[in-house]
């Protein structure tokens, strides 16, 4: 399989996954399913997802004085 179809089946497994996350009587969580979303949720990209730049302080500029 190619990396789009992929990241297609994942994002399907996530949607399908996401049904079973609560269970119908409390409502409450169920952990291994949400567990295995999140893990989704890590590998999927997010189009505008901002990726983080590395910054680096240049130490070439001359100190300014303060007066």
């Amino acid at each position: 399989m190619q990396e789009p179809d992929l990241l297609t089946l994942l994002a399907r497994a996530r949607s399908v996954l996401e049904r079973y996350m609560f269970e119908a009587e409390g409502g409450a969580i169920r952990d291994d399913v949400a567990e295995v979303c999140m893990a989704i949720d890590d590998v999927l990209p997010v189009e505008g997802r901002v990726q983080p730049k590395r910054v680096l302080l240049d130490r070439s500029a001359p100190e300014r004085s303060v007066a």
